[in-house]
């Protein structure tokens, strides 16, 4: 018998011992590269070398550290020349079956069965980027390799169905019927096109930008993009996706001298091209003028559209790049201007009473020439010059007067602690740092220069030190936006008849392609519809899936993760401790128990509190200097992770609870509010100036075995282990010691002395909120669905739909009338819900850092805890509500749909078993993704399992269809039963559920994952218990086979020393031959009786458009019921 360490693991070892006999130049000059430049950035602690490829061109970023996660991208300049969205279209076709990988879509089967900590691809305005991840170095391997035959050979461009589905295409199922519009990219964009925010940012860049590549969409206008032809598609792809238009970037802790060798496999194929020269991005020359333009957006009949306008000025900051110091000087200057509440640009817009909530992203530099942008929405008419007066006297003012000190320091801390935290969430660090150096890179820039802030900040600080803030930030303003001629101000007007001219625009030019064919070519177009359909719903034969490397169940580890977890009692409060190296910073949560609260307060709880919509990795992405703006994705989860992958460190045992923290839309008074001693600028600046930040949210979830759900507040926050005493030492500092005691006088204020007083501040609290939730009823339909559906089926959805769904908007839409006509009963209700909060009963300590700063943290611990009432004056109460269970359609101004469809299964008699989440993921990925998107035309469709409440639940995204969609929900069943299903693609579904299971996590996500599990009951032993069922789903019924010496092959060894490995492959290969699934296939079958709960008692909600809802009532009449939303 052999034991043997896993492979991936020995590879490395073998690989980099060998390497370490050879110099890295040797190697270099041995594949055809040359080191342009190296150095060590000590900000990352990595060494980085330049490389040159000799033949094309193609420039290597190879940057070495020991951060397992290891990150490969390769990015293309692709700038278009129309709006026709060829560099997004095409961006979705590579991925779509290679030279090497023969089959429909590789990256779905990445999906299904890799390790990735990060898998999608993305089109900027000028460039396409194709980024992988994985913590383990075979799957790493594996996905490079996927990747470089994808862009470099891939099949669609010999393939015009390819182009047809992801792109646009024709479709007409009979001759007798409407010709429609179909594809991908189009109906992801008509989305898009549906959103006023996003149309209002389009149309700036164009505005901006009229001579260059900005000046169209390179995501596509659905207005444009049927006239692409597959002809301008291949020769875009032939022109611009060539080595020599190419930036690599590999990351991590693997061999450098192995990246070198597996891109020349690829380089040294192709010869020298003129694609560098030929993309090159031109700079927009700057206007002598100030351009203004009026667009109108499509908006709902309900409400005063007076009141529904909105007003941006834009501005290009400079005819070429900028230095590193003068853009780190913007970035602190946009900070100080719109980066927190008690930012004065900020703080004087929304206090205007001018409009609703801020448009624009203030300073961006991710494109050729910086920008700024800055505007409200939810304004009148009357007002919108108003508005545009209001932010150049503000602009002014600050140019004249300066930043007050606090504020300046506030900024330096917030923004010098994000980027020596550098924590970037689930978003792996090693891309954010490819994106920061692309950045300067992709304009034949330093690539090193943007990863090293510590001279520029260190500088930046020095001169501020000596010179003044003032001396610093006002020439800034002066120079680049106010004395700046090339201003673009956008006004957008609401039109409520616009969504159905365009509809009825469409329908006609349909009309009109109809009327000019033939009856053969009516009849071709329909064989031509049946023909693409049938490929899409016809599975890969089984070779080419074998085509796609994969990983063996034997490189998956059978314990889960590990986190240290101490349980200790300080003052009758239960603490956990999680002993985890963080680089000296203190993450701690603070969680209070909810159960004492009216029912009828819950939708004051998210103005009570502070939380934002936006989600933590898109925050996180932003913190460290990158910004997705411009940015469209190849896969849905990326833009929108809120669907599963920001929170997959606890897809198994949390569940959609994900969605109640998503559905927080704009929790503000704790933490916008004064105190008696501070003003509420005072308490952010203190904030700022002393640790790196707090918020407050609630959080709720069913679980699994219990009536009543999991609800609490929880207020998170962080600082520098020195702030230790800070952060819990909560007694009410006098000011004259308000440095000593920063944090401690920030959460005290937060918890126990914010005034709700202020009937102004609350009032734009409440009118921001209003704005952000209508805003995602538009882009993020899905969520607000999901929220419904579980609102109609369990207590704790119908608590989440209270703060965060389309009953918080309606709430919202009343409460804004009712500020004005009872704000003292409304104040009092909000003293009411703090003093229902605090108290030691029901309290929970979380904190994770080095053991000797959670030691030294008890003591404080021990004081904040004195300071708490013992026990709420408020009895515990019992919410038991439900939605009604009808189907119901929401509708909204808009071109595509949101379907969803849920059902609980418990309710049949479901025990969960770990193989449900081996099915609904498999589910996911083959006949959601082959029907909802590949056929359907959706961006998105997926299923989701709640372990917690027993919630299943079938969401699509950006949807052109809504009947048709539940069909294919309702098909899931026969789906499963008619499976079948071989050993390797079961072995793949079960790798990809642990690659969720697994999913990397920086220390604050382990110590807070632990946290969850804790309150919602799930014990080390579940844990271990679900693994074991998930990696069992292709183990029960197997044989057990010995492996004896006369079983093993031992290969020669190469010159690359890799002689354990091939014994090492022998084994997997042996061991997976006598592998004989028994059993595993009929769990997926018995899946598909429980499943039909949900085609036979499901509820129905829709996010959808009043002609498609209209549609679906005339045929099947009052299927659905329907509230206007907007």
């Amino acid at each position: 018998m052999f034991l043997f360490t896993r492979p991936e693991s020995y590879r490395h070892f073998a690989r980099a011992g060998f390497s370490n006999f050879v110099s890295t130049e040797d190697f270099a000059e041995k594949y055809g590269f040359e080191k342009v430049s190296e150095q060590f950035v000590q900000e990352c602690k990595s060494k980085a070398v330049l490389y040159k490829h000799k033949k094309t061109g193609a420039e290597v970023m190879s940057v070495s550290n020991d951060d397992e996660n290891k990150v490969f991208g390769v990015v293309f300049r692709t700038p278009p020349k129309d709006s026709t969205g060829i560099p997004h279209i095409l961006e979705h076709s590579v991925l779509c079956g290679s030279r090497k990988y023969p089959l429909k879509e590789p990256f779905v089967e990445l999906l299904k069965g890799s390790l990735h900590t990060f898998l999608n691809a993305f089109t900027y305005p000028d460039r396409t980027c194709y980024p992988v991840a994985s913590t383990n170095t075979k799957d790493f391997y594996n996905l490079v390799d996927v990747y470089l035959d994808a862009v470099f050979f891939p099949k669609c461009v010999e393939d015009f169905q390819t182009f047809q589905q992801e792109g646009w295409h024709y479709e007409l199922n009979n001759p007798s019927e409407d010709i429609s519009y179909k594809g991908v990219v189009f109906n992801e964009m008509k989305g898009v096109y549906s959103q006023p925010d996003n149309i209002l940012g389009r149309r700036a860049q164009q505005a901006l930008f009229p001579d260059n590549t900005y000046g169209v969409d390179s995501g596509g206008d659905p207005n444009v993009i049927p006239k692409l032809t597959f002809e301008e598609f291949k020769e875009f792809h032939q022109k611009y996706y060539h080595p020599g238009n190419a930036r690599i970037w590999f990351y991590g802790d693997d061999d450098p001298n192995e990246r070198l060798r597996i891109l020349s496999e690829y380089l040294d194929l192709f010869d020298a091209s003129p694609a560098s020269r030929e993309s090159r991005v031109e700079p927009q020359k700057l206007f002598s003028k100030p351009v203004r333009i009026v667009e109108k957006y499509p908006a709902g009949e309900g409400g005063d559209l007076k009141k529904k306008h909105m007003v941006c000025l834009n501005w290009v900051l400079s005819d070429k790049p900028l230095d590193l110091e003068t853009e780190l000087a913007l970035g602190f200057l946009d900070h100080l201007m719109l980066g927190t509440p008690a930012s004065p640009l900020r703080k004087i817009l929304l206090e205007s009473g001018l409009g609703e909530a801020i448009v624009g992203g203030g300073m961006e530099d991710d494109l050729l020439q910086p920008q700024f942008s800055i505007g409200l929405k939810g304004v009148s008419d009357d007002d919108i010059p108003k508005v545009e007066e209001l932010v150049m006297t503000t602009l002014k003012s600050l140019a004249e007067e300066g930043f007050d000190s606090e504020a300046v320091e506030a900024s330096m801390n917030t923004i010098e602690f994000s980027l020596r935290e550098n924590n970037t969430g689930s978003f792996p660090r090693g891309l954010s740092l490819m994106l920061r150096s692309i950045g300067k890179w992709i304009y034949d820039m330093d690539p090193f220069e943007p990863l090293k802030y510590e001279k520029p900040l260190m500088d930046l600080k020095a001169r501020i030190a000596e010179e003044g803030s003032k001396a610093v930030f006002s020439p800034l303003i002066e120079k680049y936006i106010l004395n700046n001629p090339h201003c673009v101000t956008v006004e957008m007007q609401p039109d409520p008849e616009k969504a159905s001219r365009d509809e009825a625009a469409e329908r006609e030019i349909l009309k009109k392609v109809k009327a000019g064919m033939t009856e053969e070519d009516l009849a071709e177009l329909a064989r031509a519809t049946q023909e693409l359909r049938l490929k899409q719903e016809t599975p890969d034969p089984p070779e080419a899936l074998k085509s796609v490397p994969g990983l063996s169940l034997l490189d998956i580890p059978k314990e889960p993760i590990h986190v240290p977890t101490e349980i200790g009692v300080i003052n009758d409060v239960k603490v956990l401790q999680h002993n985890l190296f963080t680089n000296d910073v203190l993450y701690t949560e603070i969680v209070f128990d909810m159960s004492s609260l009216k029912q009828d307060l819950l939708p004051l709880v998210p103005l009570f509190c502070k939380q934002s919509a936006l989600l933590v990795q898109l925050l996180v992405i932003i913190a460290q200097g990158q910004n997705l703006n411009h940015c469209y994705s190849h896969h849905l989860q990326l833009i929108l992770p809120e669907l599963n992958l920001n929170f997959t460190f606890l897809y198994c045992f949390v569940g959609s609870i994900v969605l109640v923290n998503f559905l927080i839309v704009c929790s503000q008074s704790l933490m916008e509010m004064g105190t008696k001693e501070l003003d509420f600028v005072q308490l952010n600046q203190l904030i700022g100036r002393k640790t790196g930040g707090i918020s407050v949210y609630p959080f709720t979830s069913s679980v699994r075995g219990k009536e009543d759900p999991c609800r609490h507040i929880i207020v998170r926050g962080k600082a520098m282990a020195g702030h230790v005493e800070d952060l819990f030492n909560l007694a009410p500092w006098p000011p004259s010691r308000m440095c000593r005691a920063a944090i401690a006088l920030c959460v005290n204020c937060i918890l126990q002395e914010v005034q709700f007083t202020d009937q102004q501040r609350f009032k734009q609290f409440v009118s921001q909120s209003k704005a952000r939730m209508e805003s995602r009823l538009r882009g993020s339909g899905h969520g607000i669905a999901a929220a419904r559906m579980d609102a109609k089926l369990n207590t704790a959805g119908w608590i989440a739909e209270q703060m965060g769904g389309v009953s918080y908007l309606e709430f919202l839409q009343a409460l804004e009338k009712k500020v004005d006509q009872d704000w003292i009963g409304i104040s009092s209700s909000l003293e009411e819900i703090r003093k229902c909060l605090l108290s030691r009963k029901g309290c929970l300590i979380n904190m994770t850092s080095e053991g000797k700063n959670l030691m030294n943290s008890e003591k404080y611990v021990s004081k904040f805890l004195d300071l708490l009432p013992s026990s709420s004056p408020v009895e515990k109460t019992t919410w038991n509500a439900r939605l009604s269970s009808e189907n119901e359609a929401i509708v909204v101004p808009t071109q595509v749909n949101y379907v969803g469809k849920a059902t609980n299964i418990y309710d049949t008699g479901y025990q969960l078993k770990g193989s449900a989440y081996v099915i609904s993921k498999y589910i996911s990925n083959t006949w959601l993704w082959d029907r909802v998107r590949v056929s359907g035309g959706a961006y998105g469709g997926f299923c989701d399992f709640d372990t917690h409440s027993g919630v299943f639940s079938f969401l699509s995204y950006r949807d052109p269809n809504l009947l048709k969609t539940l069909d294919i929900y309702d098909g899931t069943g026969d789906f499963l039963r008619q499976l079948e299903m071989d050993d390797d693609t079961l072995t793949k579904a079960i790798i990809g559920t642990i690659g969720d299971v697994d999913s990397y996590q920086l220390p604050d996500a382990k110590g807070y994952s632990s946290l969850l599990r804790y309150l919602l009951g799930v014990t080390e032993e579940e844990r271990r218990k679900r693994r074991e069922e998930i990696l069992s789903t292709s183990e029960v019924g197997c044989r057990v086979y010995r492996f004896s010496p006369k079983d093993i092959i031992i290969m020669s060894i190469d010159s690359e020393v890799e002689f354990f490995l091939d014994l090492y492959s022998s084994l997997i290969l042996l061991k997976e031959h006598y592998l004989h699934h028994v059993l595993s296939l009929k769990d997926f079958k018995e899946f598909a009786d429980v499943i039909e709960a949900a085609k036979h008692k499901g509820v129905v909600v829709a996010v959808a458009s009043q002609d498609d809802v209209d549609a679906a009532n005339k045929e099947h009449p009052n299927f659905f019921q329907v509230k206007k939303a907007l």
